[in-house]
């Protein structure tokens, strides 16, 4: 046992000290925010994909449906808090239990969702006049269309329509999430047993979240190439949301884009995203 403590203390400093140096490296780096890059020659032209950001396996995510169109994730706990109050070794812990209970989760829920995303984002980019594609190509932006669903520390379900965006190559290889979040959140009872007006509803929710989407892209396309000089500068601010960050108590930074009394459309170093007023906390006035 006690060779076993000296092992487990070794490899806690080791964690501990690769955290600090990403903390370093972090300082050194800082991240940006995600401009998408829009020629000022010709429209983008997009093609369904297959990020595999999206598609492959990760901690505490899962997909519910064959073609992972379907994406369920947890937000609740995080290794972070449990490594400060716990160490090491509890953050791993906690780790193995959030994804555990995510798995759990999935089970229940795999197979019981009547919906396309592909199709529904596909259908809303042909009403937008994106240029699409049916093959992809080097100069081509490949968009890899979702639904998010997300376990919030309360246990509601939060869904969002979401696209992942991927251009370039090398290091001019650029990606950002755009994620449009629904009105309506649900119990993991009510996505484990659907009931036929439930599929109706989220379906018709997520094809608007598509369209929202859709029509962002397009007027981003229009924007960037024929007023990018007039437009206004993005404001900063800094707020939280459960459907983004364990317990809605992480502060996360972004640029304003658009606001209205349910929305607020920001930018963040990870994508544009479309948030629920009432499910944020917005720590700078004016907002």
């Amino acid at each position: 046992m006690i060779g076993f403590e000296a092992r487990a203390h070794r490899r806690a400093l080791r964690v501990c000290a690769l955290l600090a140096l990403a903390g370093l490296t972090a300082c050194v780096a800082p991240p940006s925010y995600r401009d998408r890059p829009v020629a000022a020659g010709a429209p983008s032209t997009f093609v369904l994909a297959h990020a595999a950001i999206v598609e492959e396996p990760r901690h505490a995510t899962r997909h519910l449906d064959e073609a992972k169109t379907i994406v369920y994730a947890q937000t609740q706990g995080g290794s972070l808090t449990a490594g400060l109050v716990f160490g090491a070794l509890g953050a791993l812990a906690n780790m193995g239990m959030v994804d555990s209970q995510t798995g759990l989760d999935a089970a229940r829920m795999k197979g019981k969702l009547r919906l396309e995303p592909r199709q529904l984002f596909l259908d809303a980019a042909i009403r937008q006049g994106l240029e699409l594609a049916d093959v992809g190509g080097p100069a081509h932006t490949g968009a890899t269309p979702y639904l998010s669903i997300s376990k919030s520390p309360s246990g509601r379900l939060l869904a969002a329509a979401a696209v992942q965006l991927e251009q370039g190559s090398g290091a001019d290889r650029w990606s950002g999430l755009y994620m449009y979040q629904l009105p309506s959140t649900y119990s993991l009872d009510d996505l484990a047993r659907p009931s036929e007006d439930l599929q109706r509803k989220l379906a018709a929710e997520a094809a608007q979240g598509f369209g929202e989407l859709a029509a962002f892209i397009a007027r981003e396309e229009t924007g960037r190439k024929d007023a990018s000089a007039k437009a206004p500068p993005e404001r900063e601010f800094v707020f939280s949301t459960e459907l983004l960050t364990p317990g809605a108590g992480h502060p996360m930074p972004a640029r304003l884009i658009a606001s209205s009394q349910e929305l607020v459309w920001c930018r963040t170093f990870e994508g544009v995203f479309a948030l629920r007023r009432s499910g944020m906390k917005i720590r700078t006035r004016g907002i």
